[in-house]
């Protein structure tokens, strides 16, 4: 399959369309180039499960953190949640932690905006097929 499209958003992925699918390509370097660059996928099926995850991982940390929680904890969707250096929900594996509400609900809408973009894209591109 080409690519037919490919976007970097401001949370660290890059939307990924090809002909009939699209995803999702979160991507993280080791702390210097001996390490390989570690992907992450979520596909146009899975990303309203990955969004709520976030949600309800959000909601887990914000509750474990007035408890006073210091160990890291995985989550729904294997999402980890951290505590203390880099804390917060991480977007994939243990990276990338969110730790603002009001970051999290603007990364949700962004990849709610970019799974319709890319809806949308592969919409068109069926409908001038059938032409």
């Amino acid at each position: 399959m080409n690519i037919q499209y490919k976007e970097q958003l401001s949370c660290k992925a890059t939307l990924v369309v090809l002909e009939t699918r699209w995803y999702l390509s979160f991507e993280q370097q080791g702390p210097d180039t001996r390490y390989k660059k570690r992907p992450f996928q979520v596909s146009n099926m899975e990303w309203r499960n990955y969004c709520q995850a976030l949600c309800n991982n959000f909601v887990l940390y914000e509750q474990k953190k007035a408890e006073g929680n210091e160990q890291m904890i995985q989550g729904e969707y294997g999402q980890w949640i951290r505590f203390g250096f880099q804390e917060g929900v991480c977007l994939f594996e243990k990276n990338l932690p969110v730790k603002k509400r009001e970051k999290l609900e603007s990364i949700v809408k962004e990849i709610e905006k970019a799974a319709q973009k890319a809806d949308n894209m592969i919409a068109i591109r069926k409908k001038k097929e059938n032409i």
